[in-house]
């Protein structure tokens, strides 16, 4: 009898949670041969040790991802005065954003995500194909919404690259299925800057990179918030307004 109790119970309270908008760490993930989330943990309590001392506004917007979020120095006043907060992390893949999405993204509360990782998931010896980047990606899409199921979630296309010239084919394929799935999903979109960081003959232009030819440099970020900033501002007004009423 008390089993049967149990058994009957365990769904209401399940759903009492969910109508409430309790938000607690979902269960933890595990972790596939390729991927190795704990180097990345001292990062990640950084961060956690940021939110204890500093915490961000709710319904912010989030910017995850691997070092091209990292190093936008620029980024909060790039969207003034809309709130945003970086969590990129050194060379992260997307796997790790999905390992770590609580901690990074979902214990905010925030209004939208920009994502931008999978460039490092192409890159290397062990590097993974468009189809498994964009299977990522959905992964990373449900684990944030296992937490809040009507998040926005906003694209940032991965970038060709010079030092990474050999991968531009499945750089492209892989924009290419995630386009897609942001197109068949109204709470998804797809930004891409990359025509605006190509040159007149299609390639990476120079004058937007680093000397590493892999990371943007100022002015190459003044590129991306061109870009981005229309996205981040429709859909962080769109939020605003669907939470006053």
């Amino acid at each position: 009898m008390h089993s049967l109790r149990r058994t009957l119970l365990l769904p209401a309270i399940a759903l009492a949670s969910a109508l409430c908008g309790c938000r607690h760490a979902p269960q933890p993930l595990g972790i596939p041969a390729r991927e190795n989330p704990a180097q990345w943990a001292k990062d990640i309590e950084v961060f956690r040790e940021q939110d204890r001392t500093h915490p961000a506004p709710k319904g912010c917007v989030v910017f995850v991802g691997s070092s091209s979020i990292r190093f936008w120095s620029t980024l909060a006043d790039d969207m003034a005065p809309i709130p945003v907060l970086n969590r990129g992390f050194g060379g992260s893949k997307l796997f790790d954003s999905v390992y770590y999405a609580h901690d990074l993204v979902s214990v905010h509360e925030p209004s939208l995500v920009v994502v931008f990782s999978g460039t490092n998931d192409l890159a290397g010896a062990d590097a993974k194909s468009a189809v498994e980047v964009h299977d990522l990606f959905r992964q990373l899409v449900a684990r944030l919404r296992a937490e809040d199921r009507e998040l926005e979630v906003a694209y940032i296309a991965i970038t060709p690259t010079l030092a990474r010239e050999v991968n531009r084919a499945t750089v492209r394929e892989a924009n290419r299925l995630i386009q897609i799935e942001c197109e068949a999903d109204a709470r998804l979109d797809f930004i891409d800057p990359t025509p605006a960081l190509m040159d007149a003959g299609g390639k990476p232009d120079p004058q937007w990179f680093r000397d590493d030819r892999l990371h943007l440099n100022p002015r190459g970020y003044e590129v991306w918030t061109r870009c981005i900033r229309p996205t981040v501002e429709r859909l962080y007004a769109q939020q605003r307004s669907r939470a006053s009423n």
